[in-house]
């Protein structure tokens, strides 16, 4: 009979086995053990801690005075100094500058739903029907990135697809491959060269984007300086496409393979509470972003462990999403889940934990409902059925998890 170390230890070892990224068809197995037998555990492959359970990863991310993200190191932002690096009223005053734009439900309303419902309507309009594609390269991924874009107003968006991808593998996800990170600092340095001019117009010139904005903006009488902008910028794209990106590329995986699921949707998607429901079930059941790495600043003692300044904390955010104990019957993906409260799911009070906590929840978490939004109902409104080329291939990667291709024919 297995005694509870050795339990423990394998049990270790098929989480290592999931940092390598592949598909595993038994992963939400492996997390659901680990929330009963191990929920905090020392992984060497990470050098870090791994928390599983909802109350625990919602903790880690939640208390900024004794976890913030890393500021170097494999795991750390490789964008430069962004949001995510600032704390206290530097973060607050400075985000906001962004914010005001993105997170205002005004905002929204009067203006950015109508350009990425634009976007959106275009992309889908033009889908080749009866024709094999990728539907991530050719839908998924250019809702987001050509919305970001334009609310920059920076040109050649194909350009940045590359770019932005790059730099989130030697960001967060280096964690598990330390020497992705040589590639991130060249591609930023490229994002770089190729900001310079458009800033220096912005600065005689500035319009009504959030590049300008960062531009002419002030913190305590000083302009943002100019490697912040930079930075901001790379980060505003690779968060603000990456992930809608993958969830998006993710959601329609999952109706192409269930056609009850397409035809509720297919019947519902004209109704905002429906299709907001849904988007906030996708989010919380395919989490674009598993994982969030935290460094350790001040002694803190969770799930009966005490960490210490100085040590890493992997919340495994996608195991907190699934945690019974939260969600009841959390491994079924249900489209009634947050009916009549899904609005709440997109703040900083919501119960998924897809958008991070604390000071660094994710603040265009309401520009990236209204992609999912509009993505998915110009879709709907455009396809009558999905096709499916083969087997989908399944989801992979470990911080950022989703599937690389969708290939499919529509009809």
């Amino acid at each position: 009979m297995q005694t509870q170390t050795t339990r423990q230890d394998a049990l270790a070892a098929e989480f290592s086995a999931l940092i390598e990224g592949k598909p595993q068809p038994h992963r939400q197995d492996v997390f659901a053990r680990l929330r009963k037998e191990l929920p905090i555990f020392r992984s060497d492959r990470l050098d870090a801690w791994v928390v599983t359970r909802y109350d625990d990863v919602k903790t880690v991310l939640s208390r900024d005075e004794e976890f913030q993200p890393p500021q170097a190191g494999a795991g750390a932002s490789a964008f430069g100094r962004s949001f995510m690096q600032m704390g206290g009223r530097e973060h607050s005053k400075k985000i906001g500058i962004v914010g005001r734009e993105i997170r205002s439900q005004r905002s929204l309303r009067e203006r950015l739903s109508d350009v990425v419902l634009e976007i959106a309507r275009q992309q889908a309009n033009g889908l080749r029907l009866g024709e094999p594609m990728d539907l991530r390269e050719h839908y998924a991924v250019w809702v987001p990135l050509l919305s970001i874009t334009a609310l920059t107003d920076l040109p050649e968006a194909a350009r940045f697809r590359d770019w932005y991808r790059t730099i989130v593998a030697g960001s967060s996800s280096s964690i598990t491959n330390p020497g992705a990170r040589v590639a991130a600092f060249q591609a930023r340095e490229e994002v770089r060269l190729f900001l310079e001019p458009i800033i220096a117009e912005r600065h005689r010139n500035p319009g009504k984007d959030l590049l300008s904005d960062l531009v002419t903006a002030e913190y305590e009488g000083e302009p943002i300086p100019h490697e912040e902008i930079v930075s901001n910028i790379i980060f505003l794209l690779a968060a603000g496409v990456e992930t809608t990106e993958r969830v998006l590329t993710s959601v329609l995986r999952h109706v192409a393979m269930d056609p009850a699921e397409w035809q509720w949707l297919k019947t519902h998607y004209t109704d905002p509470e429906s299709l907001a429901a849904f988007c906030a079930e996708a989010l919380r059941f395919y989490p674009p972003v598993n994982a969030n790495i935290r460094s350790v600043i001040a002694e803190f003692e969770i799930a009966g462990v005490t960490v210490r300044p100085g040590e890493k904390i992997c919340a495994m955010s996608v195991s907190g999403n699934h945690d019974d104990s939260h969600f009841p019957d959390a491994a079924r993906f249900d489209h009634n889940r947050f009916m009549g409260a899904s609005d709440r799911q997109f703040t900083s009070r919501g119960d998924i934990l897809t958008f991070g906590g604390g000071i660094h929840h994710c603040v265009g978490v309401r520009l990236a409902k209204t992609e999912m939004e509009h993505a998915l109902a110009e879709f709907l409104a455009r396809v009558e059925r999905i096709e499916t080329i083969g087997s989908p291939p399944p989801a992979e990667g470990f911080i950022f998890h989703s599937p690389l291709k969708l290939p499919v024919i529509l009809h």
